[in-house]
C-alpha cells in the first residue's frame, strides 16, 4: 500500500487531489496536514482521510521539520502539495524528504521561483510563448504603463487567488492603487473569455495530458463553474510551456482566447483548484501523478471528454469545543 501525504488538505485544491486519489479503486493510503485547527477535514465524519495532522504555518522554520517528521512516523511514501505558499519550501527540500523515503511531487526550485513571480515568467517566456504584456511598477510607473497600454492590471509579483488585483484605466488610479499593492507588475487587460488548462508532466518533462477548461463563473480566483473544451491551440499551448521551463507533475496556466489566439497570464507549478472537473472528465491528474512518483504509469498520453460542465456550491461542518481534538506532528 502506498501511503500519501497531501498537504493543505481541506482547501480547493487539496480536496480535488483527494478527490481524485480516494475514487481511483487504487492501493493508496491518505492523509492529511492543514495549519488551521478549525479546518474542516479534522471534524469530518466520513473523511476520505486516514489521519489528518496539524501543522505550524508555512513561514514558520518548524514547517518542513514536522513534515518530514509525519512523513516517518507514518512511513509516507508521497507528498502532495496542496497549496501554493509551501511550493519554494517543499521543491528546495525534495532531497531531505528523499532521505525519509518519501517522494514530493513538486517542479524544481528554480520553475516554482520563476513561475510564481509574474515579472519573472514574463523576462523567461516572452520571447517563446503567447503571454501578457508586462511591466514592473518601480521606478519608473509611467515607463511601466507605456509598454502594458490601458486597460491595465495591477497585482502583486508574487501572489495567486486574485488577491489584490486592480482594473486600472488611467495614470492617476494607477498611482493611488500602486501604493496598496506589495512589489507590483503591471499587465495589459485581455478582454476574453477564460481559460484554465489542467497539465501533467513526466519526470522528463514531457506532457502527459492538457486539459483546457472554460471558466463560466469565478470568484476570489476560484472557478466555481466551468465546463471542459478541446481547443487545439490551448492543448498545444501545455507542450509549448512545457518546453520552456522544467515540470514535474502537475502545473496549469490561466489565458484568454483574443482574436481566437490564447495569451497567458499565469502559470501555477501545481494541481489547480478547479482540476475536479479535469477528473471527472478522465484525465485524473492527481493518480496519474501518484502513479509516475510510483514508476508504474504507462507512457501513453491520457485524452478526456469534452463537454462536462461543473458547478460548486459551499458545505458546512458543524462542531462543538468537546470534539477540538488535532493530531500534531
Amino acid at each position: 500500500m502506498t501511503s500519501v501525504l497531501i498537504t493543505g488538505c481541506a482547501g480547493a485544491v487539496g480536496q480535488g487531489i483527494i478527490a481524485g486519489l480516494s475514487n481511483a479503486n487504487a492501493n493508496l493510503r491518505l492523509i492529511g496536514s492543514e495549519t488551521d485547527p478549525y479546518a474542516a477535514p479534522f471534524y469530518l465524519k466520513d473523511s476520505k482521510l486516514e489521519k489528518v495532522f496539524r501543522t505550524t504555518y508555512v513561514n514558520s522554520p518548524e514547517y518542513v521539520p514536522e513534515l518530514i517528521e509525519i512523513c516517518r512516523k507514518e512511513e509516507v511514501d508521497i507528498v502532495f502539495p496542496g497549496t501554493d505558499v509551501e511550493l519554494p519550501k517543499l521543491a528546495a527540500g525534495k532531497e531531505i524528504f528523499a532521505d525519509y523515503g518519501a517522494k514530493v511531487i513538486v517542479s524544481p526550485f528554480e520553475t516554482v521561483e520563476i513561475c510564481r513571480d509574474k515579472w519573472l515568467t514574463f523576462m523567461h517566456l516572452g520571447k517563446t510563448i503567447p503571454i501578457v504584456k508586462s511591466a514592473i511598477v518601480e521606478p519608473d510607473l509611467h515607463k511601466a504603463l507605456n509598454t502594458t497600454g490601458f486597460p491595465a492590471v495591477l497585482k502583486p509579483r508574487v501572489g495567486w487567488g486574485s488577491r489584490v488585483v486592480y482594473k486600472v484605466g488611467n495614470i492617476e488610479e494607477a498611482m493611488i492603487l500602486a501604493r496598496n499593492v506589495n512589489n507590483p507588475v503591471i499587465q495589459t487587460w485581455l478582454e476574453g473569455k477564460e481559460y484554465t488548462v489542467d497539465c501533467l508532466a513526466d519526470k522528463r518533462g514531457r506532457i502527459v495530458c492538457s486539459v483546457p477548461r472554460l471558466r463560466l463563473k469565478i470568484f476570489s480566483g476560484l472557478s466555481f463553474e466551468g465546463v471542459t473544451v478541446k481547443n487545439p491551440r490551448l492543448i498545444e499551448l501545455g507542450s509549448a510551456i512545457a518546453e520552456n521551463l522544467e515540470f514535474y507533475g502537475p502545473f496549469n496556466f490561466q489565458a484568454k482566447l483574443i482574436n481566437g489566439e490564447p495569451v497567458v497570464f499565469e502559470i501555477n507549478p501545481r494541481f489547480s483548484g478547479g482540476g475536479i472537473l479535469t477528473i471527472r472528465a478522465g484525465a485524473n491528474i492527481p493518480l496519474l501523478a501518484v502513479q509516475e512518483a510510483c514508476g508504474c504509469r504507462s507512457s501513453a498520453k491520457v485524452g478526456f471528454d469534452e463537454g462536462v460542465f461543473f458547478s460548486r456550491f459551499f458545505h458546512e461542518v458543524i462542531f462543538r469545543n468537546s470534539e477540538v481534538d488535532i493530531t500534531d506532528a
